[in-house]
């Protein structure tokens, strides 16, 4: 790549990646057919097509930003600090921000926006884009109908009163609200929400909203994401209200304005008329810029503007909208600049002036309720909305660099604030600080003389920069308090943005989505048996071993994190109960209230007075079916093994964890795959089964089954399988010379006589932890070469085989390996 131009290499990447997301196509509807051969696939199948989801989500956001030029964005409270700086970068020789819209020219700083209010849209200001519709000149990108519903669920995270709020509704609510909703679905898809799009949402509200996503994640989202584009508007509304406590007030604002999209006809931009910005007069009108006209929704004051959507780059026909609804759906007002800027770097490189979170602090958004402003949401939606705005971006990797002033102008805002800087970092700049070391810090801190330190005296940022990172690795910092100042950062900015960066990250990136599409979803269900590779099997044991050894200090967090909770577990049994019905064990959560249970009892009862007594226990007084069928027992135990399969899939994707282990994130992968290969050699299923079917009818209560699931699990992590193999048959341990892994301490022999009654001790005390780990991590390497031939692909037939072949090189052609 390094012969080609700029633009051809954008070129290139934008039909590699495209043919990731083609490739991804057609993986989804293979796993669909397959899955139906393969009991194996199938118990991963849902699991690892919200997988291949959200890489296509990535791979489609990857495409279309590497054909745009770089961009570089200015966040904060401060707005009259990113109005100086856009000014003293992208000004003309006069030193205005001079546009021309429908052949009237206008400076933006004195004419548009003269007060420096923060705006409640992003504004671009560029030099790569004119005015072609005289009539209608100002551009405007609108949200879509997901979005909506990110903001509306942003709202309710972030309103003081939902801590008051009851919690999450429980599993029995969720599934019955699902139910009612799946007798509405349509027989075919109704325009506005995808599948992919419904993953995004949730991989959005997962980073937000950690206290309530994992009870949503098992019940609410696998059947959301299939159900929420066969639903109308108003069923979707009733659908996503889940998200947002179900508040009437926000349900109807999400059907108020996914109506108006839909009106539009789902248009991405529209075209609107200069008095959308200004009067008669060249002067500002209030509203768009600031916002504050949504405060005039469903009334008599909000007036009436005619916009023309864009679909497919042509403009449609005239609709009229109220000027609140466009100032909600509104995401980016482009703002062409007509002439030379002063820095000749500006001629193709954007500049994005994004919101800070709740206005500007010197011009703070109300939130009372004023004559102009009935509408009881505006402030709530307008501040979610400058929240959602810098992650939409982040998403889109719209930005190369980012300019910060005054991130936030008070303490209760740094974390949020710290969230979404570190959210922009990974995204990026690199996911661990290994690969932002490749290249300079793309988040700079511009202290400028309109910054709230030097203003008020008052400095949160501190905050915001220690939950972001270290200073030099994920961000860096600059002055710019007069004219030598600018200068400087403009010097800066023309060496250091390049589109070559921007691609080279672009690069990074499409080689770690082929990687993660390729190695860790997709080739395992590829592997013929009759093409087992001892080699390569080897390689992967050395690989791990070598890996895991050097972090043994935290072997024990690793084999924790292996197991499922023992609170997931026991919904899992309560959800399969709902389902299936009457239970056949002990599922109250009082126990002794609802299944007159004595508090202080022993488990049995027996009638003292009676002649030929039978002996109950307590748990068969609360009314459990005594059927011989075992039918919850095996139910559950197949719930159980596919949870845990898919719990143990899901590990790599947990950065806290993989960091804690400092272990790289493809030897957890390869691990993670290892395991659940030895757990389908072992019969790991049917051991739980077993288990399960042996239970007694005292021992049928909930936690009871849960204990013996869990034991088998963990027998299976602590010794895997190897427990049950004869001593002789295991491998040499490494550490104890000698003898076998996990082989029984021998007893010292003792002669206890009159005067020696103490046994002597070893001069060394005796390292069992260290012999533990060293022999399991000798049981692992053995583990793998005894899994050759048992992987994912023994199920899947020949044509089946070849298919996914052609498909794996569609991701990942030969010549890209």
């Amino acid at each position: 790549m390094k012969s080609l131009t700029p633009k051809q290499q954008s070129t290139q990447l934008n039909h590699q990646l495209q043919s990731v997301a083609q490739g991804v196509d057609q993986a989804i509807d293979w796993v669909e057919l397959a899955r139906k051969q393969s009991e194996r696939l199938d118990i991963e199948a849902d699991r690892l097509i919200v997988k291949l989801r959200r890489h296509r989500n990535k791979a489609r956001h990857l495409s279309e930003t590497v054909l745009r030029d770089v961009a570089i964005g200015f966040f904060g409270r401060a707005q009259a600090g990113k109005s100086y700086l856009i000014s003293a970068l992208a000004s003309d020789e006069d030193g205005c921000l001079g546009t021309a819209f429908g052949g009237r020219q206008l400076d933006y700083s004195s004419q548009i926006n003269p007060s420096s209010q923060s705006a409640a849209l992003v504004t671009r200001f560029t030099r790569q884009s004119e005015v072609k519709n005289t009539a209608w000149p100002v551009q405007l990108t609108l949200l879509s109908e997901v979005d909506i519903a990110r903001i509306l669920a942003t709202a309710f995270l972030h309103d003081p009163r939902q801590q008051e709020r009851p919690q999450t509704p429980d599993e029995r609510y969720i599934n019955e609200h699902l139910k009612t909703l799946a007798m509405h679905r349509q027989s075919e898809a109704v325009a506005g929400v995808s599948s992919d799009d419904v993953v995004a949402l949730w991989d959005a509200l997962s980073r937000q909203d950690r206290r309530r996503q994992p009870r949503l994640e098992a019940d609410f989202w696998p059947m959301a994401v299939e159900l929420a584009p066969c639903l109308s508007i108003d069923d979707r509304a009733s659908l996503f209200s889940i998200l947002w406590g179900e508040r009437s007030e926000l349900t109807a604002a999400y059907r108020h304005f996914a109506w108006t999209l839909q009106y539009l006809s789902g248009a991405p931009r529209v075209l609107a008329p200069l008095s959308a910005l200004v009067d008669d007069n060249s002067q500002p009108t209030n509203g768009i810029i600031d916002g504050t006209s949504l405060g005039r929704l469903h009334s008599a004051a909000d007036p009436v503007i005619q916009v023309r959507p864009v679909i497919n780059g042509r403009a449609g026909k005239i609709l009229e909208l109220t000027l609140a609804e466009l100032t909600m759906l509104s995401v980016e007002l482009l703002i062409p600049l007509r002439s030379a800027t002063r820095e000749p770097l500006f001629e193709h490189v954007d500049l994005l002036d994004f919101p800070g979170f709740g206005g500007d602090f010197n011009h703070p958004l109300r939130s009372d309720a004023t004559p102009l402003a009935p509408y009881a949401l505006a402030h709530t939606l307008l501040h979610a909305k400058a929240m959602f705005l810098l992650e939409r971006y982040t998403d889109n990797q719209a930005m190369n660099l980012l300019m910060v002033s005054t991130a936030a102008s008070d303490r209760t805002e740094t974390r949020a604030v710290g969230q979404a800087l570190d959210y922009w970092v990974r995204q990026t700049q690199g996911e661990s600080a290994q690969i932002r070391s490749r290249r300079k810090p793309g988040l700079i801190w511009v202290l400028t003389a309109h910054d709230q330190r030097v203003v008020q005296g008052k400095n949160h940022d501190e905050a915001v920069q220690r939950y972001v990172g270290n200073p030099g690795d994920a961000w860096g910092s600059m002055l710019a308090l007069d004219k030598r100042g600018t200068a400087r950062m403009a010097g800066w900015l023309t060496r250091e943005v390049r589109r070559e960066v921007k691609l080279e990250r672009i690069d990074e990136q499409l080689s770690e989505l082929r990687r993660e599409l390729v190695d860790n979803l997709l080739s395992s269900w590829y592997q013929p048996t009759n093409s087992v590779d001892p080699a390569s099997k080897q390689r992967i044991a050395q690989t791990l071993i070598k890996g895991l050894q050097a972090r043994a200090g935290v072997h024990g967090e690793l084999l924790e994190r292996l197991l499922p909770a023992r609170d997931d577990l026991r919904r899992l049994y309560l959800q399969l109960v709902q389902t299936n019905g009457r239970p056949r064990v002990d599922v109250p959560e009082n126990a002794s209230a609802l299944s007159g249970v004595e508090p202080f009892g022993i488990g049995i009862s027996i009638d003292l007075f009676d002649d030929a007594p039978d002996v109950a226990s307590d748990s068969g007084a609360s009314g459990i079916a005594t059927d011989s069928d075992g039918g919850h027992e095996t139910d559950y135990a197949r719930q159980v093994y596919r949870y845990w399969i898919n719990h143990l899939r899901s590990l790599p994707d947990n950065g806290p964890l993989v960091e804690l282990l400092g272990v790289a994130k493809p030897v957890i992968e390869m691990l993670m795959e290892e395991l659940i290969t030895a757990s389908f050699r072992l019969n790991i299923g049917h051991a739980l089964q077993d288990t399960l079917a042996a239970s007694t009818h005292r021992e049928r209560d909930v936690d009871r089954l849960v204990s013996r699931v869990l034991t088998v699990l963990g027998d299976f992590v602590a010794w895997l399988g190897f427990q049950q193999m004869a001593e002789a048959l295991r491998p040499e341990s490494r550490i104890n010379r000698g003898q076998k892994i996990f082989a029984k301490p021998k007893s010292p022999a003792i002669n206890l006589d009159a005067t020696n009654r103490l046994t002597r001790l070893a001069p060394t005390p005796t390292n069992n932890t260290a012999s533990y780990i060293y022999d399991w991590l000798v049981g692992l390497s053995e583990t793998i070469v005894l899994n050759a031939g048992y992987a994912g692909g023994s199920e899947i037939n020949r044509n089946q085989r070849k298919q996914l072949g052609a498909i794996l090189q569609q991701i990942k052609p030969d010549d890209a390996a």
